[in-house]
């Protein structure tokens, strides 16, 4: 009897990077070992090595990021498309060995880009409510404003469902949309779009989200 050598099927971005793909553009992964069926993420071939899963991006506000529990749960928007978040339980899937670094960026209007790369990055199941996790040494022109103040062990908040700490105030309810709030934040891309109301996104360097052309998150096994 012949023996068929089982084709492993790519389960994020760096493993089409490592079949040849050299081209930043919509792939189909398989994160899910049990799980057949294919999803469908932006992968970028051309920053910092290559082969980044994108998990966030903004460039247009043509999609609220005020969203409830079970929206950023199973993510929103169209990666390729138009601005999106990849989902909750994806980015735990696709993290939850720990070995996954974090790029952010933000694109200022005056088309200047800054970026941080988080040496760890990870987050938790919904059960532990998404925590996230970060260590490591940080590096980049953006500066750190996540571990350096405290977001690493904050658990994911939306208006609906208040993890934050800040007692009876709801930090994803007062600025408009979720995230790993505390008290409530230095760091935080899923503001109000292009608002004054979104104020310092990233403390001291960026002032208000009107000064903002486009973010983006990304994450990577290393």
């Amino acid at each position: 009897m012949s023996h068929v050598n089982k084709v492993r099927l790519p389960r994020d971005c760096k493993e089409h990077h490592e079949n040849g793909k050299t081209t930043t553009g919509v792939y189909e992964i398989y994160p899910y070992e049990t799980v057949p069926s294919s999803i469908s993420v932006l992968c970028d071939m051309e920053t910092l090595n290559r082969g980044w899963t994108a998990i966030q991006k903004r460039v247009d506000g043509s999609v609220s990021f005020n969203k409830t529990w079970d929206e950023y749960k199973a993510g929103f928007g169209i990666p390729g498309e138009e601005d999106f978040w990849i989902g909750n339980e994806l980015i735990y899937q696709l993290t939850k060995g720990n070995d996954s670094s974090l790029y952010v960026s933000i694109t200022l209007v005056n088309g200047t880009t800054l970026y941080e790369v988080y040496e760890r990055f990870s987050i938790s199941n919904e059960t532990e409510k998404y925590q996230l996790a970060l260590s490591g040494i940080p590096t980049g022109t953006l500066g750190d404003k996540m571990q350096e103040w405290g977001a690493g062990g904050n658990f994911f908040s939306t208006w609906d469902r208040d993890h934050d700490r800040m007692g009876t105030s709801n930090c994803a309810g007062s600025y408009g949309g979720g995230w790993w709030f505390s008290a409530c934040y230095y760091a935080f891309l899923n503001g109000q779009w292009a608002s004054t109301d979104w104020f310092q996104p990233w403390f001291r360097i960026v002032h208000k989200g009107s000064d903002i052309m486009a973010t983006k998150m990304m994450i990577k096994r290393f």
